[in-house]
């Protein structure tokens, strides 16, 4: 069996439901608020652990009320938590809003999880040099982000980095990694294009591997998914479903392709099943309750 290693974020995410989002200055009532555990290191943590897989978080928490509770519900998903440290601060909270049509808008406090750093990653390179895929995101600093690709390509670990939230990454980086994910948003910003057509997809595909990544799957909503490998660019359509909320879907993609990879299926076959997985995890309010289990993704696919 595969096992995979996640580094990356563990937040606590505070949610509103709303009909619209407010303009700016603006005042308007909310229709409901909870605490969903979150953060995209943590929710691709949770995602692998419910479809099955063998995957441990390295990561931390604060010292706050959040951080027993997200460490139970790590437990009680079957997650590895003996990569989880605690710091004298908060735990990482994100400020959720979601409008009737299941968009989201987000505001995140780091927390602990600005301290996790380069030295940090080092010291748990053990558990990221036994695993066969580790699980990347942007949501810690960039220099841990860094550090654990450089230990993953050095122990021949694959390295799937989501470049979330949207930022530009170093070509250092790029070039220790077999797959990034990026949504339209995010394959704008590392690319300088805006992929609206599929000519724009294979474009910014092209650069992506330019930059050093080894292939490139990207992230195209209610569409699915781009896979640019080997010259080639191919479209893999997503699922129609009832969106309720869409935080997170892009974890459980990453997470859905991780999986299938490590199961054996092809590229084409894995981000069929991705596809699958995120469209489901839609279909449910918050970041992890959505997250399906391998028969959900099952009866989908089929």
């Amino acid at each position: 069996m595969s096992k995979f290693c996640v580094t990356g974020s563990i937040n606590m995410d505070l949610v509103t439901q709303v009909d619209r989002f407010p303009r700016p200055g603006e005042t308007i009532n909310g229709l409901s608020f909870a605490t969903f555990p979150g953060g995209k290191g943590a929710n691709q943590a949770v995602a692998l652990a419910r479809l099955g897989a063998k995957v441990s978080m390295v990561g931390k928490t604060g010292n706050d009320i959040y951080a027993g509770e997200y460490m139970q519900y790590f437990t009680n998903a079957g997650v590895n938590t003996e990569c989880v440290s605690q710091e004298d601060t908060s735990t990482g909270i994100a400020v959720i809003s979601v409008d009737s049509s299941g968009e989201n808008s987000i505001i995140i406090v780091a927390g602990a999880n600005g301290k996790v750093n380069s030295l940090y990653v080092s010291e748990k390179q053990d558990i990221i040099s036994r695993s066969d895929f580790l699980l990347i995101q942007l949501e810690i600093p960039m220099e841990a982000v860094i550090q654990a690709a450089d230990i993953a390509v050095k122990n021949g670990t694959k390295v799937i980095l989501d470049p979330a939230p949207a930022a530009d990454v170093p070509d250092s980086l790029l070039c220790n990694v077999d797959i990034i994910t990026p949504n339209e948003t995010e394959a704008e910003v590392l690319t300088g294009i805006k992929p609206e057509t599929d000519a724009d997809f294979r474009k910014a595909g092209e650069k992506l591997i330019e930059r050093g990544a080894k292939n490139a799957v990207m992230k195209a909503g209610a569409r699915g998914a781009y896979i640019y490998t080997n010259g080639e660019l191919i479209h893999i359509d997503g699922f129609k479903v009832e969106v309720k909320d869409t935080t997170a879907a892009g974890d459980t993609f990453n997470a859905g392709l991780a999986y299938a990879l490590g199961k054996g299926l092809l590229m084409r076959e894995a981000v069929r099943f991705a596809n699958a997985a995120a469209a489901i995890s839609t279909t449910k309010q918050g970041a992890q309750s959505g997250m399906p289990v391998i028969a959900e993704v099952k009866t989908l696919l089929n």
